[in-house]
């Protein structure tokens, strides 16, 4: 639950300050270190992935919201 508020927290900064790239960067990276992490412990499974996923969804669900709040700042 930690990570999930992190990652949320990183995807309003990415939406606010940067752009689409900075998304799919931290996307690919926290996908990555992911697999590597579980692959090592020998816990990669269904559920694993499925948490991996609502992971990516915190980050991506931030994105919009610092996006929404940048282009309310505009207006």
């Amino acid at each position: 639950m930690t990570v999930a508020g992190i990652l949320f927290l990183s995807g309003i900064l990415i939406g606010l300050f940067g752009s689409s790239f900075g998304l799919i960067a931290a996307s690919l990276v926290t996908t990555l270190v992911m697999i590597v992490l579980l692959a090592m412990r020998g816990e990669l499974g269904l559920f694993s992935i499925l948490i991996g996923l609502g992971y990516l969804f915190a980050l991506q669900s931030g994105f919009l919201v610092g996006g929404y709040v940048r282009t309310q700042e505009r207006s």
